[in-house]
């Protein structure tokens, strides 16, 4: 954090305070532009005290998505705010980073009962934050199994984007968490799998497992992708953006 002095215009002084990394940029970039603190929280969509607040010192942990809005109306990139030691920002650099919660399981291997913990047991980890997705919705899921061990061995945690939050469909080499409803229980089961689309529109979901048990593919094809009430009898429910292994062993 940056201390700073602060003149108090109720009682003539000057006292010192801690604020933000971003608190510096923020002002200077304002200075630039010509606008005030509450003129461009409102143009950022936020409280009309909120730049204040960051300026003041009185926000000292303000969250990375609205820090995104207010760069885009500074005319800027998050990365841009961050504090730099010269003309070439350092590579240590402070490290924006959120709070993401662990949901509950899902299974590398094959098809299994999606597991969504009660509430109690969620779990939060400390995740760095990534600009590109810093206004979406996010959670987290444990992988297990050793299907996709190349990439998320057993115990690892994956963070998730859904589709419908990123407003388009999967995309060829990305990893994603597949849902498909259970032909048994009418429950739905989950996945985790590389995904490829054919032109056919053939749906693969590829394992990536140092195990020779799962080598082989799942191919949805599209007449097995609708259920016959017609709602989608396999969901790519969501995109992998990060992982991250807790506790890393070696197995000899």
């Amino acid at each position: 954090m940056h201390r700073i002095c602060r003149y108090d215009l109720s009682h003539g002084i000057m006292s010192s305070m801690e604020r933000h990394p971003v608190a510096d940029e923020i002002e200077k970039r304002m200075k630039e532009k010509g606008t005030s603190p509450k003129r461009l929280a409102l143009d950022a969509g936020l409280g009309a005290t909120y730049v204040r607040d960051i300026l003041a010192g009185n926000s000292l942990d303000p969250k990375a998505g609205k820090l995104s809005r207010i760069a885009a109306v500074l005319g800027c990139t998050l990365e841009d705010l961050l504090p730099s030691s010269g003309p070439v920002k350092s590579g240590l650099q402070p490290v924006m980073t959120e709070q993401i919660v662990v949901r509950g399981q899902v299974q590398a291997g094959v098809w299994r009962d999606a597991l969504e913990w009660p509430p109690s047991d969620f779990y939060t980890i400390t995740a760095p934050m990534n600009p590109m997705y810093a206004s979406l919705p996010r959670y987290a899921l444990e992988v297990r199994g050793a299907s996709m061990d190349r990439i998320f061995p057993d115990g690892s945690v994956v963070v998730v984007i859904n589709f419908g939050d990123l407003g388009r469909r999967p995309q060829t080499g990305e990893l994603v968490v597949a849902v498909q409803r259970s032909a048994l229980t009418e429950e739905f089961e989950a996945t985790v799998k590389a995904y490829q689309e054919r032109e056919d529109g053939t749906i693969v979901l590829w394992p990536q497992s140092s195990d020779p048990e799962f080598a082989t593919a799942i191919t949805i094809l599209p007449s097995e992708q609708v259920h016959e009430v017609g709602s989608p009898d396999v969901t790519i429910l969501g995109l992998v953006v990060a992982s991250y292994r807790p506790n890393p062993r070696v197995t000899f």
